[in-house]
């Protein structure tokens, strides 16, 4: 079942993005895919086997981090830390877990958010084997 997560995660994270819009940091050679949706936009099965509740009053935060390695990415495990806040300054703490699914690994939270509610998410990410924190800024609207 995870490995099904995995691929349908990763599979939102290349398909939900406007053209030309990766949402995406380089540094040196580590890439991090960073993305949000509500949880009620994953299906049934992905939701359990995240162990995530879909709802939508609930975003779900994912990162995946690689490492290129000449023509190859490989999968890197990723700590995060970081919050959010809205238009109005209210913050809050996300709360980041590993999920790992076969060579491939992810960090993902959950958050409340109200209808049209905007997120500015504020986060640090290390990545397994790199040598400084990977600092990642990016706002979202979420919609019921």
């Amino acid at each position: 079942m995870m490995r099904l997560a995995s691929k349908v995660l990763l599979l939102w994270l290349m398909v939900s993005l406007p053209a030309g819009a990766e949402q995406s940091v380089r540094d040196d050679d580590i890439v991090i895919h960073y993305s949000a949706m509500t949880t009620a936009d994953l299906t049934p099965d992905i939701a359990k086997a995240l162990d995530v509740t879909r709802s939508r009053k609930r975003a779900l935060v994912v990162i995946h981090a690689q490492h290129l390695d000449r023509a190859n990415r490989v999968s890197k495990l990723a700590d995060v830390q970081g919050r959010t806040r809205n238009l109005v300054s209210q913050r809050r703490e996300l709360r980041f877990r590993a999920v790992k699914d076969g060579g491939t690994d992810y960090a993902i939270a959950v958050v409340p958010v109200a209808n049209l509610e905007t997120l500015i998410f504020d986060l640090e990410v290390r990545v397994e084997g790199h040598t400084r924190a990977v600092p990642i800024q990016f706002r979202q609207q979420f919609y019921h």
